[in-house]
């Protein structure tokens, strides 16, 4: 079954995903069309077995990129750990988009099966970003933690979307694009500039040693 479902992946890799036939992956996969069907009752049942394993993948990529404690991390270095293993999937794995982007049927119709999971897996990390914002800014609200959230998973995952969609030469500027738009989208609320008090401030200078020099020269 896996050396149906790879068949398939570079079919629609390499052609699209209009000729991924049943005839074709059985090329690919050097079977006949008779094996196929021995796993899946057709064509559209593949492509949701395709769909089924990359998210999968897809889970797994997002439980090693989020760190447990998001604390000792800069949030450059926080941003890069979770956006580069999703660009190198999607690098990797090139019928991945195409496959998520199949029309939506009917919800007991196995052709919507790609997009049921599409939506939950967007969903998941949503939420997912919402526990780190959280767990980075506690002080932040959270219906706005929320829209940071889901506005931060739609850039990623429209321009993730793009820079598959482009050529060699511009997939490098595209992520580096994609770090620095959500660099300066979430550094204001995730590391909000530190605001002092009176009382700091009065600590500030009565720890300064530096101006008793210039009063007792005065003095004298």
């Amino acid at each position: 079954m896996e050396l149906l479902l790879d068949a398939a992946a570079t079919v629609i890799a390499e052609q699209g995903l209009q000729a991924a036939t049943a005839e074709a992956i059985a090329l690919k996969a050097r079977t006949a069309k008779g094996s196929l069907y021995q796993f899946f009752p057709n064509r559209d049942a593949v492509l949701a077995a395709l769909a089924l394993r990359y998210a999968d993948e897809m889970r797994a990529i997002h439980e090693r990129a989020f760190p447990i404690d998001p604390h000792g991390l800069p949030l450059d270095r926080l941003i890069d750990r979770i956006v580069k293993p999703l660009a190198e999937f999607h690098d990797t794995h090139p019928a991945f988009r195409r496959v998520f982007a199949t029309v939506e049927g009917p919800g007991d119709d196995t052709r919507s099966a790609p997009t049921r999971l599409r939506a939950q897996l967007f969903d998941s990390f949503v939420d997912r970003l919402d526990v780190l914002f959280a767990a980075r800014n506690p002080k932040l609200a959270t219906r706005d933690r929320r829209r940071i959230a889901l506005v931060a998973a739609t850039l990623g995952q429209s321009l993730l979307a793009r820079r598959g969609r482009a050529v060699a030469s511009e997939k490098k500027p595209l992520l580096d694009d994609l770090r620095r738009i959500l660099l300066a989208y979430l550094q204001p609320v995730l590391e909000p500039p530190v605001v002092k008090t009176k009382a700091d401030t009065k600590a500030d200078t009565k720890g300064d040693t530096t101006a008793e020099p210039t009063v007792r020269a005065k003095k004298r």
